[in-house]
């Protein structure tokens, strides 16, 4: 039996938490490699955010996210819709 499963980045909208730094930097530039249609960068501090918007004006666009802070879920959540990844 096949198990492998093949994710569809390219047009894509995610969201990745931590975009600021490390892995979450990482996963922002690859999907926007890979054709993203929209990335939301996620962080808890919005200023942080302005070196990653920078890649890609049109598709990045900043998310002031804490996962601790269910407030701030909720409203990011009621800003971006619907998401694939």
């Amino acid at each position: 039996m096949n198990t492998q499963h093949t994710l569809r980045i390219k047009d894509a909208v995610a969201v990745v938490t931590g975009a600021n730094r490390g892995i979450g930097l990482a996963f922002v530039k690859e999907l926007l490699d890979r054709g993203a249609r929209k990335v939301y960068a996620a962080g808890r501090d919005a200023k942080a955010l302005d070196a990653i918007v920078a890649l890609d004006r049109a598709r990045v666009v900043p998310l002031q996210l804490d996962l601790l802070d269910q407030k701030q879920i909720r409203e990011a959540a009621a800003k971006t819709g619907a998401i694939d990844l």
